[in-house]
């Protein structure tokens, strides 16, 4: 009876929607834009490169199939005075009419992309099909013809010294210094063969402007670079590079081909722009040459801080790489919230000079910050507080100490042994932010070139359970630093990162109910003493969100190595289980590693495609058989498959009994794939729809989780699948979403109940997640 009724009213729902008429406020001899098709007679040109030259579009389709903002947009009635229908006009979208001019702007548009792209001869027409009832189609047709392209290159510079800096070959150097310099300003864009392409050429006249303003050449512009063509027989042109010669009398003419010096640095603390009477210096300090000013509040910043921060040095030519640098080694102090740097020109003894001005306006001191957060795991709600304290300069030297303390509650539903009880936690997290490589015996120039930051953490955290209470107190010693070639790049290396684990009580019950592996290497008092790196590269821009992104991760880890190398080395005694002990504690000895892509395509301004493969693996050995319960993968939730709640999918097909709980369901293999279909409604809406992959394994085989290993025969057959969909507010800065999971492939079930979707009204079929942030 439910299901009867529940299919009433969604064919009820689609009728309703259906039979709003998409022409409704479609005139008298007008048409609806109803469809747009570009047909492209030439495999080397897209249909999809003219698209963004569109001047009229049809109106926006949810995931392409629905016009949604269109169907609100028409249930709103013809009184314009009703609130009512002003709303429902606001969250749609009106129809759009066809125009003949923006048809005709499109082909326009079409045609000058094509020429700058070296189709000189191409061909563009339209047609409009009105053939249904106030409905049309739009055909473009593009016959790009034979393109032109470049016979031959000739560079001709009068000016010797620029003519030898632009046909300058990226030195030989080795991997190392990659990670320091880029050689792409080294490779000319233009060549031989080429097509005759006018972007290429613009970009080719900034590379070449990088290069003379990064060698002293400060008044240098790109225009002052010249392309002159001359076609030839057989769609070939003859291309020179010249540069612009400018009256005489012009003293910019002069001025953008001598290079210039720099002359004096000045930094300014303290900047105000809004209040010019407040930036007249109450003290000064003269350092190598440089310059420091400090305002009211005095040296609140070491001298020697901000110079080994400034790359731009008196005596030297003047380079927009070392302005750059500069400027991101400042802002990379957290007591600094604005910096600019001007230059002021002159000429002395027939030398062209540049007096040097940096400007900092500093940040707040101290701050506070209150978190509050609501929790799902598994079904059982709960929440949490937390509240920030931040020092951005705690020994005049913009070290930033963070402290943070935190407390959780949530109430369990289900329990093992004979607990009783909700899960309670609290912890406090205390670090330091050095913003320089800190290590002994490391020169002023290599902490430069790296760039790097300097963290130093400590922790501990109390979490009590019906079944047991656990206590970590955590340390860590971490460096941050970025590529030069990509500020894109981020590595962070783990030089140290110590764990202690302590259970000062653990039911017996429950004891009494795990595999005695998993007693005997995670639920007794124990050390995790590794280091790791992480690699990660992310394109993702705020400010431009209509271009495709992409992220990519790689993480490993050890642990154990050193302290079992010593144990080894010195003779230590094992236990009974063949393990070395440290201040007569057990520690864990693995290796972890970790790879992840995710990429996200543009489809249009308001659709886009997703998708996101991931992998990891953890192996324990020597000293441990079983990973730290901390260390190993867990599957099912917000972030990894929808269908399932967290950690209620795996290892394997494992078959899930009243007697599985969270310990059983680890593993220490993962496989995610995912792909999500996302489509904006209105104001901050979007709504999007997925297919989930994946599941966990054991490296090993283990009694309590029965065909959980991973194996070449079967793990195909025990990737789990579901689909869903969700519902997102997208406040640009952060995302607040609601997904909802159906299993599709169920590996823990046998037969024909491993296809979930033929079972759909099973309530156990479903899962809901609440969640901050993109899962991927």
């Amino acid at each position: 009876m439910k299901k009867t009724v529940r299919l009433l009213w969604f064919t009820s729902w689609l009728a309703c929607i259906l039979s709003c008429r998409t022409t409704k406020f479609v005139g008298d001899n007008e048409y609806l834009l109803d469809r747009v098709s570009i047909r492209v007679d030439s495999s080397r040109v897209k249909p999809g490169d003219l698209k963004p030259y569109l001047r009229q579009q049809p109106n926006f389709k949810i995931f392409g199939i629905l016009k949604w903002p269109l169907y609100v947009y028409n249930w709103s009635g013809r009184n314009e005075t009703s609130r009512l229908n002003r709303e429902l006009r606001r969250l749609g979208e009106p129809p759009e009419i066809v125009n003949d001019t923006l048809t005709r702007q499109s082909m326009t548009e079409f045609r000058r992309y094509l020429v700058n792209k070296g189709y000189l001869h191409a061909e563009v027409s339209a047609s409009i099909d009105t053939v249904s009832r106030k409905k049309a189609t739009v055909r473009y047709h593009v016959v790009p013809n034979e393109p032109y392209r470049i016979q031959h290159y000739r560079i001709r510079i009068d000016d010797p010294q620029i003519d030898s800096i632009i046909r300058l070959e990226a030195p030989h150097s080795s991997w190392l210094s990659s990670l320091f310099h880029s050689t792409e300003e080294f490779t000319p864009l233009v060549q031989t063969g080429d097509l005759f392409d006018r972007d290429l050429l613009n970009k080719e006249r900034r590379r070449i402007t990088t290069l003379l303003r990064r060698r002293g050449y400060y008044a240098f512009n790109h225009d002052a670079i010249r392309f002159t063509a001359d076609t030839v027989e057989g769609n070939r042109v003859n291309l020179e590079m010249t540069l612009k010669t400018l009256p005489a009398e012009d003293p910019a003419s002069e001025r953008m081909h001598r290079p210039y010096y720099i002359h004096r640095v000045r930094i300014m603390t303290d900047y105000d722009p809004l209040n010019s009477e407040k930036n007249v210096p109450k003290d000064s300090v003269q350092k190598q040459d440089i310059g420091i000013y400090y305002g009211e509040k005095g040296q609140t910043l070491r001298p020697n801080v901000l110079l080994h921060k400034c790359y731009i040095t008196p005596g030297m030519l003047y380079s927009e790489r070392n302005v750059e640098q500069t400027y991101n080694a400042l802002m990379t102090l957290r007591t600094l919230r604005y910096v600019n740097i001007r230059y002021d020109e002159f000429e002395e003894n027939d030398t062209l000079k540049l007096n040097c001005t940096i400007l900092t306006t500093p940040e707040k001191t101290q701050g506070v910050g209150v978190e509050v957060e609501g929790t799902n795991s598994s079904g059982d709600f709960g929440f949490a507080s937390g509240l920030n304290y931040q020092h951005r300069n705690l020994f005049r030297g913009s070290e930033l100490f963070s402290a943070k303390i935190r407390g959780a509650y949530e109430a369990i539903s289900e329990t093992r042994g004979s607990g009783r009880g909700n899960y309670w936690e609290y912890s406090g997290e205390a670090s330091v932010l050095f913003p320089s490589f800190v290590f002994p015996f490391i020169s002023l120039d290599l902490r430069q070139k790296l760039r790097a930051t300097t963290e130093l953490k400590l922790s501990y955290d109390h979490q009590q359970r019906p079944e047991y209470q656990r206590e970590i107190l955590s340390g860590g010693w971490s460096y941050i630093w970025q590529n030069r070639a990509s500020s894109l790049e981020r590595h962070t290396l783990k030089l140290l990162d110590v764990n202690y684990i302590h259970l000062p009580y653990i039911d017996h019950a429950f004891k009494d109910s795990l595999p005695g592996l998993t007693t005997l290497y995670n639920y007794n008092d124990r050390f995790i003493f590794g280091s790791g790196y992480t690699y990660s590269f992310n394109n993702y821009d705020p400010l431009k969100r209509d271009r495709d992104t992409y992220s990519f991760r790689l993480s490993v880890e050890m642990a154990g190595n050193l302290l079992y190398g010593l144990s080894s080395l010195f003779g230590a005694n094992r236990d009974n289980y063949g393990r070395y002990k440290l201040f007569g504690l057990h520690y864990s000895q693995f290796v972890k590693g970790d790879i992840d892509f995710a990429r996200s395509i543009m489809i249009d301004d308001r659709n886009s495609l997703a998708v996101h493969l991931g992998w990891g693996i953890g192996y324990p050995y020597g000293n441990a058989k079983e990973l730290p319960f901390e260390r190993r993968y867990f599957a099912g939730g917000a972030n990894s498959n929808r269908g399932w709640s967290v950690r209620s999918l795996g290892p394997g097909s494992m078959p899930v009994t009243d007697r599985t709980t969270f310990v059983n369901q680890v593993g220490d293999i993962r496989l995610d794939a995912n792909i999500e279909y996302r489509s904006k409604l209105f104001w901050k809406f979007e709504l999007a729809a997925y297919v989930d992959g994946g599941n966990i394994w054991t490296v090993r085989t283990y009694d309590y989780q029965p065909n959980g290993n991973f194996d070449f025969t079967r793990f195909y057959k025990e990737i789990a699948v579901s689909c869903g969909l969700g519902l997102r507010l997208d406040f640009d800065y952060f995302l607040i979403r609601l997904d909802t999971g159906m299993k599709t492939y169920n590996p823990q079930e046998k037969g024909r109940l491993k296809w979930a979707i033929l079972y759909p009204g099973r309530r156990d079929q479903f899962a809901w997640h609440f969640a901050v942030g993109y899962p991927f």
